[in-house]
């Protein structure tokens, strides 16, 4: 990914404005999409609209271990009558969204301050690295690395909620491969809820996921399990194909119980069963369009149904 060096007065204009940090240039990098998407919904009104999203991260290195960073979010709308990616009201939102510091040593990497987290091998348990704005992420630290032949995932953080509810999250994911193209790991989390409504409640999680490669196809799939006393199973399943380095196709079916992930924070919807259908063309190493379309029914009523077409155009720099 090309990067764009800029002057430490940067860095000042997105609240980087320590000493330490002033001394040394910023690297910039980052990500635009703009998105059209239609929803259909039963008993509600449908919705559809544009969606344009903006990321730019900042990073500059304070030592040969440390590093700072922040992030700036930019979400933009066509109208409130569209899926929004926020946990804010307006229809354009900007704001600096994640910040804190990096630590590099004995091949692991920390991060400490605010920032997104996903959780599981799929996002089954639980993910926010799609989010804009403020009261969307995590307060904590996490850390990834490789002890031996196993790759270590972990986090300590607290959501960063309207109110008071700033519930905790605490997980670790091990994964390793056993054999020739295959990939296998689990995860333990827990998930403290400040206030317990219907929709959400405090579990302890435990998932298992694998993954094998064959050819130009990779299967995938994770099954997870809490502890609440129903409703507290879920699994995904899913296949992609690279027709070439610049085509993949992917189709995953998903049953995912609503008590059995992190607060209902997951890439698949808590309390339904459906399918997730994509596509993903590369132009150049930094311009990508990807087609997605999505088939669900609600577990408790099969009459409810949902569905969302999206076709968003991506660009990296």
């Amino acid at each position: 990914m090309k990067k764009r060096y800029l002057a430490a007065a940067v860095a000042a204009m997105i609240t980087l404005t320590t000493g330490v940090v002033m001394a040394n240039p910023v690297v910039i990098d980052g990500s635009t999409s703009f998105r059209y998407r239609a929803d259909t919904n039963t008993g509600a009104a449908d919705k559809n609209g544009n969606i344009l999203k903006v990321v730019l991260n900042a990073n500059t290195e304070i030592d040969s271990n440390f590093s700072a960073y922040a992030r700036l979010g930019v979400l933009g709308l066509s109208n409130g009558n569209v899926g929004r990616d926020s946990n804010e009201t307006n229809d354009f939102i900007a704001r600096v969204d994640q910040y804190g510091l990096n630590y590099k040593n004995a091949g692991f990497a920390y991060k400490i301050g605010r920032q997104s987290a996903t959780i599981g091998a799929t996002a089954l348990l639980y993910n926010d690295n799609y989010m804009i704005g403020d009261k969307a992420f995590v307060d904590g630290v996490s850390v990834k690395g490789i002890s031996g032949i196993t790759t270590l995932d972990a986090i300590v953080a607290q959501e960063d909620n309207a109110g008071a509810n700033d519930n905790k999250l605490y997980a670790v994911h091990a994964s390793y491969s056993p054999a020739k193209n295959w990939v296998v790991g689990a995860t333990l989390a827990k998930y403290n809820a400040v206030v317990e409504t219907a929709d959400v409640k405090s579990t302890t999680n435990f998932a298992v996921d694998a993954a094998y490669t064959m050819g130009k196809a990779t299967v995938f799939g994770e099954y997870l399990k809490s502890d609440y006393s129903t409703k507290n199973q879920s699994y995904d399943l899913g296949v992609s194909y690279a027709f070439d380095k610049k085509n993949s196709v992917y189709v995953i079916n998903y049953n995912n119980e609503v008590y059995a992930d992190m607060g209902g924070k997951t890439d698949f919807e808590p309390g339904a069963k459906g399918f997730y259908y994509g596509f993903d063309h590369k132009f150049t190493s930094t311009t990508s369009v990807g087609v997605f379309y999505k088939d669900k029914q609600s577990l408790a009523d099969s009459s409810v149904k949902n569905t969302s077409f999206r076709t968003t155009l991506n660009y990296a720099f």
